[in-house]
């Protein structure tokens, strides 16, 4: 396995730190800040998402760790090529706009790795693309 980082560049926001934690925070509007023409097949219930990546896999994402209007991280759950990490981060306070930031981590057969590296980074940027534009 090869361990992998794909972080966005951090972005100003048109939300609130607060506004985005809380968003991001129920798994119903994860849908949202997922590329259409990326993803399909997306599921939710109160503890998880699952969704297509296409030409990658079926993911299941759940809540790994949450400190109030700073930070969201996710946990690939069941999968068996690769385990990942979805960390989202906010710098800011968390009644103003700020900044936030997108970063996938994890590890990888290497060779899948190759193939998957475009389609994960172009997930990443679009992710953090549209939690930036996002008006709450």
């Amino acid at each position: 396995m090869a361990h992998f980082s794909i972080p966005s560049s951090e972005t100003k926001t048109v939300s609130t730190n607060k506004e985005l934690y809380e968003f991001l925070g129920n798994f119903a509007n994860f849908k949202s800040i997922l590329p259409e023409d990326r993803t399909e097949n997306f599921s939710h219930d109160e503890n998880s998402c699952s969704f297509n990546i296409k030409g990658i896999a079926p993911l299941k994402i759940v809540f790994a760790e949450k400190v109030p209007y700073t930070k969201i991280k996710y946990n690939s759950e069941g999968l068996k090529r690769f385990d990942f990490f979805l960390e989202v981060n906010f710098k800011g306070s968390e009644n103003e706009v700020g900044e936030c930031k997108v970063e996938l981590s994890g590890d990888m057969n290497p060779f899948i790795l190759k193939m998957a590296e475009a389609p994960l980074k172009a997930l990443v940027n679009s992710m953090n693309q549209k939690l930036s534009e996002l008006k709450l």
